[in-house]
């Protein structure tokens, strides 16, 4: 699972790195698989600290828990840090619902039963 202060985070950092690499010469081609800086190169690449001042200013003086407390400030009052989940998730969470739904009919119905469960679901 990812939340999106994580995505976020990660993305300014590796966009930083790359135009980094740019600025610095380092030649790439985006659309040729063989010639592009891969998420390792990215991680390793030292921004110096003049180049992240002047393309993020205060932000680029942030430790990287800091950066991610403000990200995290500004989504979370709007509802939107979400949080990425691998498509399995939400099938079991739907199994889930229906045990659950289906013990409660149980329980507090007398006439629902393991037999006809089924016809009380949707």
């Amino acid at each position: 699972m990812v939340d999106a202060v994580t995505i976020a985070h990660d993305t300014i950092d590796y966009v930083l790195s790359h135009v980094s690499r740019e600025m610095q010469g380092v030649k790439n081609n985006p659309l040729d698989p063989y010639n592009r800086p891969t998420v390792r190169d990215l991680q390793s690449h030292e921004v110096p600290l003049e180049t992240r001042n002047r393309m993020m200013g205060m932000i680029g003086k942030l430790s990287p828990e800091d950066k991610r407390g403000l990200i995290k400030e500004v989504l979370q009052p709007l509802g939107q840090n979400l949080i990425v989940t691998p498509k399995e998730v939400d099938e079991f969470i739907g199994d889930m619902a229906k045990l659950v739904a289906l013990g409660v009919n149980c329980a507090l119905h007398p006439a629902v039963n393991n037999e006809n469960a089924s016809m009380h679901m949707h």
